[in-house]
C-alpha cells in the first residue's frame, strides 16, 4: 500500500527472517513486484533487518511445520524469531497468526498499524482509509464485519491535539 516507512515511524527497526526476503524481496524482484525494491532498499538503509536461522532453529521449524502443515516456512521462521526476541509479530496471514497466538506471541497485522499510525498521527482518516482500499483492491481478505468495525473507527476518531483548557 505504499507504506512501509509507517513500520520504521512506529518501531524503528524491523527484523525478518532470511526466507521472508526471499519471498519478498528476490522472488519479488523476479516476478517484478515494485514492493520488492522497496523492501531491499530499507534493507540497504539498516531500518530492516534479516536474521539467519542457525542449525538448531531451521530443525526445530522443520519439527514445527510437521505439526502445523498449514504454516509456512517464513512464517513459521518469523514465529520463532518473535518467541526468541519476545517481541511483537506483524503477520496477516489468519493460519500463522492463529499458530503464533499458541505460542503466546503478540500478534498484530496490517490494519492494526494503520489504526495506531491513525491513532499517532502518521496517518489522516482520509489517508487510512485510502490504506485500507488500497489493500482490498490488492487483493487483501477481510471478514465484512471487521471492514465494517475498522472503517468506523478510522471515521469516528477524533485526534487528541486539542489543546488542554
Amino acid at each position: 500500500m505504499g507504506k512501509l516507512s509507517l513500520l520504521k515511524r512506529l518501531h524503528g527497526e524491523v527484523i525478518i527472517q532470511k526466507e521472508v526476503y526471499k519471498e519478498v524481496v528476490e522472488r519479488g524482484l523476479k516476478e517484478g513486484f515494485s514492493d520488492a525494491l522497496i523492501v531491499k532498499e530499507c534493507v540497504n538503509q539498516g531500518w530492516i533487518k534479516v536474521s539467519t536461522l542457525n542449525k538448531r532453529e531451521f530443525d526445530l521449524c522443520r519439527r514445527t511445520m510437521e505439526h502445523a502443515a498449514e504454516v509456512h516456512l517464513g512464517e513459521t521462521q518469523a514465529i520463532l524469531l518473535a518467541s526468541e526476541l519476545n517481541t511483537l509479530l506483524l503477520m496477516d496471514e489468519s493460519c500463522g497468526r492463529a499458530f503464533a497466538e499458541t505460542w503466546g506471541l503478540k500478534v498484530r497485522g496490517t490494519l492494526n498499524v494503520i489504526l495506531r499510525a491513525l491513532r499517532e498521527g502518521s496517518l489522516n482518516k482520509d489517508e487510512a482509509k485510502e490504506a485500507v482500499s488500497s489493500m482490498i483492491n490488492r487483493g487483501f481478505r477481510i471478514e465484512p464485519k471487521l471492514l465494517t468495525r475498522i472503517l468506523k473507527e478510522i471515521e469516528n476518531f477524533v485526534p487528541s491535539n486539542t489543546p488542554n483548557s
